[in-house]
C-alpha cells in the first residue's frame, strides 16, 4: 500500500503557491475584467493599492524587483493558502475521471489535493494507472487500473472467476475469508481485525473487498480495498484503496457503496470524453497562465483551487460578507475544476490545469 510513504508524499503535494503574491494580482485583474471589460480595467488597476515585489524569490518570471501589482483593498499578507484554512461544513460533490485508467468515479467528501499516477512496477500489477488523492490529514484514497496477468498454465477466465482456484460463484463471504486464512495466513498475523467478502455487479466478473486494521507506533489505521474485474475489460483489475488512521471515521456500509459510483470508459468512451476545464470563450470567463515556477506537474492541490475561487468571489463582491453554500469539484487528467454556489447567488468557477493554465469565470 502507501501509508509507509503518506507523509512523504504529503510534503510533495504541498502546493508552491502558499505565499505567492501573484495570486492577488491575477485574481483581482480577473474580477475587475469580469465587471468592466478589458477597456475599464487599465483605469480599474490604477485605482487600487499596489503591492511591491522586494526581492526575487517567489515572483513570477520575467517580473523584475520593485514591480508594483495591484491587490484588492480587503486583502491582508496571508498565504494563498491561509484563506482556505477553515473547514467548511457544506455540501461536497467529487468527481474524478480518468482516461487512461479507463474510469470515473464520484465520492461524497473534500479533496485536498491530488497525485497523477502512471507508472510500470516490477511486480503483477506491470502498468498502473490512476489518482491517489489526500482526502483529508492521514486520509489517503487511491484508485487505479492495473494489469492482471494469469500465472503461467492458467486460462484467463479460469484465473478471473476463481479464489485460490476454488470458483468464486455461490462463495459466501466466511468462506472466502476461510479459504485466504489457510493459503495465505501471514497476511492476518500483522492485523487486529479482518474482514472481508465478495460483492457482485452485473458488469462485473469479480468483486472483492476487504477492511484490515492494524496497530502502528502512530495508532491503529485502517486499510480498505474493493477489487474488481470488469466483463469488458478481463486483462485489467480495478482497485479502490482508502487509507485512514480513525477506525471510527467511514462504516463500513458507506465504504462499500463507492461501488456504486465506479464507473468503467470502454475505449470509445474514453476517448470521447470531453474535458471538463476547456477554457471557456465567454467574456466572463478570464484565463491566465501560471509562472513556470508554480507549475505542480504530477501533483496538485485542490485546497488552492478553491481558494482562488474564493478570492475571486471575495474580489467580485468587493469583500462583502458572504459564504459558500455548496462545492463541486471535478478532477481529470487535464487538472482541477471548481465550482461553487454563494449565499448571494453568485455562481463562481476556477480552474488550473496541470499545464498551467488557470481560468475564472462567474456564471
Amino acid at each position: 500500500m502507501y501509508r509507509d510513504s503518506t507523509k512523504k508524499g504529503n510534503q510533495q503535494m504541498k502546493s508552491k503557491l502558499v505565499g505567492n503574491t501573484w495570486w492577488k494580482a491575477v485574481v483581482c485583474g480577473m474580477a475587475m475584467a469580469t465587471f468592466t471589460g478589458a477597456v475599464g480595467m487599465a483605469e480599474d488597476i490604477e485605482a487600487k493599492p499596489k503591492v511591491t515585489f522586494i526581492g526575487q524569490q517567489g515572483m513570477p518570471v520575467g517580473m523584475p524587483a520593485g514591480m508594483p501589482v495591484p491587490a484588492g483593498d480587503h486583502y491582508t499578507d496571508s498565504s494563498l493558502r491561509a484563506k482556505g484554512e477553515g473547514t467548511e461544513n457544506i455540501p461536497n460533490h467529487t468527481y474524478i475521471s480518468s482516461r487512461e485508467g479507463h474510469f470515473r468515479f464520484a465520492i461524497p467528501w473534500d479533496v485536498q489535493s491530488l497525485t497523477w499516477i502512471d507508472k510500470v512496477v516490477p511486480t503483477d500489477s506491470g502498468h498502473v494507472v490512476g489518482v491517489l488523492l489526500q482526502l483529508d490529514k492521514d486520509v489517503n484514497m487511491m484508485v487505479t487500473r492495473r494489469d492482471n496477468v494469469p500465472p503461467k498454465g492458467v486460462s484467463q477466465e479460469q484465473w478471473n472467476t476463481t479464489w485460490y482456484d476454488q470458483p468464486i460463484q455461490g462463495m459466501t463471504d466466511a468462506e472466502y475469508m476461510e479459504i485466504w486464512r489457510q493459503k495465505n495466513p501471514h497476511t492476518f498475523k500483522k492485523h487486529t481485525v479482518s474482514e472481508g467478502g465478495l460483492l457482485s455487479r452485473e458488469d462485473m466478473t469479480a468483486v472483492r473487498w476487504d477492511r484490515f486494521e492494524q496497530p502502528t507506533q502512530d495508532g491503529p489505521y485502517v486499510r480498505f480495498t474493493i477489487d474488481m474485474i470488469m466483463k469488458e475489460d478481463p486483462t485489467h483489475r480495478y482497485l479502490m484503496e482508502v487509507e485512514y488512521d480513525d477506525i471510527h471515521r467511514y462504516d463500513l456500509q458507506t465504504l462499500l457503496h463507492l461501488l456504486d459510483d465506479f464507473v468503467y470508459m470502454e475505449n470509445d468512451e474514453s476517448k470521447e470524453i470531453t474535458p471538463s476545464h476547456r477554457l471557456s470563450e465567454d467574456p466572463s470567463s478570464m484565463h491566465d497562465q501560471l509562472p513556470k515556477e508554480l507549475v505542480s506537474g504530477n501533483s496538485m492541490s485542490a485546497l488552492d483551487v478553491t481558494t482562488l475561487e474564493g478570492l475571486y468571489h471575495e474580489e467580485l463582491v468587493q469583500g462583502k460578507p458572504s459564504k459558500r453554500i455548496q462545492k463541486e469539484i471535478r478532477i481529470t487528467d487535464e487538472g482541477i475544476t471548481s465550482e461553487s454556489t454563494w449565499d448571494d447567488n453568485i455562481i463562481t468557477e476556477a480552474r488550473i490545469l496541470r499545464s498551467g493554465q488557470i481560468g475564472l469565470e462567474r456564471k
